[in-house]
């Protein structure tokens, strides 16, 4: 068996040791696509510790080297480039990617963070088949969880990192054994990588409510919090929501 392997992060480390302790792979018939940037230092070394060909290239300028390698499945893991079909075309579409949340809802990135921001109460994982199309192959296996008042992103971007890693050969046993999957049913909603509002919004037009879900969903150490400005422009950063109660008569919407 044969695996191109393509991941990012924690997510990617857990689910490749998932590969590694469960199935019987020649670590020299593997070869892992990743990223040479600040978050993913861990997966790295692990693979270099592991002797695991891995390459920071796009795996889309790779085509004539797979081709030769002639693998079997296709696994993506929070990797950050869109596979393109020529690459897929090489495993004949066996080829699984994993999602932080419930599809065809919040498709694109930051899922976990926009999920907060509109007060859902659930998320979850999706692993499915990939396609010509962003997040739109029928899906392998979905999990679902709740999503607590405490969330922020940062706390349920790892506890999908661990449902992921939790589910993640059961889902590949369905795509070894030949699954095809089963259609995504519900409205597409699409997110792209930027920050809700910039990052920032006006205490004057945000009710309290809005703003307590915006400050969990912008808490994502170590990277800037929410920020609100005020009637004289002052803009202040706000990290957690008593930082946030001190600010409540600047609100001029309480609902």
């Amino acid at each position: 068996m044969k695996i191109v392997f393509c991941g990012y992060g924690r997510a990617a480390l857990e689910c490749f040791y998932q590969l590694l302790s469960n199935y019987k792979v020649d670590r020299s018939n593997i070869i892992v696509f990743t990223h040479s940037s600040k978050g993913n230092e861990e997966f790295i070394r692990h693979l270099e510790v592991n002797n695991i060909k891995f390459s920071f290239e796009s795996i889309n300028k790779n085509h004539e080297k797979l081709s030769l390698f002639k693998p079997d499945y296709l696994l993506s893991v929070y990797y950050r480039f869109v596979v393109k079909k020529e690459i897929l075309e090489l495993v004949n579409y066996k080829a699984m990617n994993s999602h932080p949340s419930l599809l065809p809802a919040y498709r694109g990135v930051k899922s976990s963070v926009w999920a907060i921001l509109n007060g859902e109460k659930y998320t979850g994982v999706s692993y499915h088949f990939m396609n010509d199309d962003i997040d739109d192959g029928k899906l392998i296996l979905q999990k679902k969880i709740s999503i607590s008042q405490d969330d922020t992103a940062f706390s349920l971007y790892h506890k999908l990192i661990s449902l992921f890693s939790k589910n993640f050969t059961e889902a590949f046993d369905l795509l070894k054994s030949g699954y095809e999957g089963f259609e995504q049913v519900g409205e597409a909603t699409y997110y792209k990588r930027e920050l809700p509002h910039g990052g920032m919004l006006k205490f004057e037009e945000t009710t309290f409510d809005y703003a307590k879900r915006f400050v969990r969903a912008m808490y994502y150490p170590p990277f800037k919090g929410a920020f609100f400005i005020d009637s004289n422009e002052d803009k202040v950063e706000v990290l957690s929501l008593e930082e946030l109660a001190q600010y409540k008569e600047k609100f001029k919407l309480y609902l």
